[in-house]
């Protein structure tokens, strides 16, 4: 290695543009978590906020008069961030609809003004490409072309290069600090008896996309087994009109004191939350690399999920847990049925999801992984 790129590796000067709470989504647990690492030791780093702290996560990557002022504001902050720092690498966050837009033109200028671009789309390859129409699948290409590379969320956007010819995708998936898990880790690894009743616990969006009404079904199955089980749902409304309805279905089924809707949750509520659990489920139809199931897995959960987006990448089914079809409420309730009655192979996913969070998803490791995708893109090195 040259003597360049020796002192690239503590002096590289790099610019991330991201999301920090509030509010509390996925990807402002991930950038503060990044922030919170290693990484600002390690490189000359600056972050811009490129998403407005003053609105509701519902609100997010849509077409509103307000969030298109809050995006040129966005826009002009990562401007000045550029002209004040001249970092060598802009390490640009998005996601879906208005946020893509927005971060098309930080692609842009940062280029312009003769930074390298590593995008970072935080959502899946499938909800941003191939669910949308043709135009925008050019406009997709056109912007991948600006950037000189992307960061794969999951497995998913390693089909980057067949849609891209010659854009490389480099894989990295979402980090957590296990620190804050290990006390809930240590109870789900050690004990060995399902608490009564049965706790079934998801941590999110609610909403249809997210797979909440499916859940509701499943949760009505079982219920009519006489299994003895409670289901915590906790989140904020993907829709708010969503989450009436969710409400509304669950007094009409008369589920009330087996379904229970809970705020989102923080710190350590959310840890508490998740260290009296018994079962984690994820029922989404479309997924980046959600933040919850990582934060599941890092507390020795089993994991329920579907077989969509980044989740297949998490969980290994029959391993550390079992993946389902999306929209297939009966095959949900067929799989928290097997690990709630099968305490052999709860346990055992339980640690086989801790095993992996610390073998695969720490901070640490993650930052090391991030430095070296810095260096390849900013001096042309092939993948490791």
């Amino acid at each position: 290695m040259n003597d360049n790129l020796t002192m690239g590796v503590n002096k590289l000067r790099i610019l991330i543009s991201g999301a920090l709470p509030p509010p509390m989504g996925g990807v402002g647990a991930y950038y503060q978590t990044l922030l919170g690492s290693s990484l600002p030791d390690q490189v000359d780093l600056h972050f811009v906020q490129t998403s407005s702290q003053n609105r509701e996560l519902s609100s997010t990557g849509k077409a509103t008069f307000s969030n298109l002022i809050a995006a040129i504001q966005d826009c002009w902050r990562f401007t000045k961030a550029v002209l004040d720092n001249r970092p060598q690498l802009a390490h640009i966050s998005t996601a879906i609809g208005l946020s893509f837009v927005k971060h098309t033109y930080c692609a842009l200028i940062a280029r312009l003004l003769g930074s390298r671009v590593l995008l970072h789309p935080h959502c899946s390859l499938s909800v941003l490409y191939y669910e949308r129409p043709r135009w925008w699948q050019w406009y997709f290409r056109r912007v991948i072309r600006l950037t000189n590379g992307v960061v794969a969320l999951s497995k998913e956007w390693l089909q980057l290069s067949s849609i891209v010819p010659g854009r490389t995708a480099y894989y990295l998936p979402n980090a957590i600090n296990l620190k804050l898990y290990r006390t809930a880790a240590e109870k789900h690894i050690s004990e060995v008896n399902l608490q009564s009743p049965c706790r079934v616990l998801y941590l999110g969006w609610l909403g249809k996309t997210k797979g909440s009404f499916d859940l509701l079904d499943a949760a009505v199955a079982i219920q009519s087994q006489d299994m003895d089980m409670k289901f915590d749902l906790v989140g904020g409304p993907l829709v708010p009109e969503e989450l009436e309805q969710l409400r509304e279905k669950i007094s009409a089924v008369k589920m009330e004191g087996y379904v229970r809707l809970h705020p989102l949750t923080y710190g350590t509520e959310k840890v508490n939350l998740l260290q009296n659990a018994d079962i984690f489920v994820y029922p989404s139809y479309n997924e980046g690399m959600p933040m919850a199931v990582l934060e599941a897995m890092a507390c020795g959960l089993p994991i329920v999920a579907t077989r969509v987006g980044g989740l297949p990448d998490l969980i290994h089914d029959g391993i550390n847990g079992m993946l389902v079809e999306p929209g297939k409420p009966e095959q949900l309730a067929s799989a928290i049925c097997k690990l709630a009655t099968d305490d052999e192979v709860r346990i055992s996913m339980g640690k086989a999801s801790y095993k992996y969070a610390c073998e695969l998803y720490d901070i640490e490791q993650h930052v090391t992984k991030l430095i070296g995708i810095y260096n390849m893109v900013l001096y042309d090195l092939p993948i490791a």
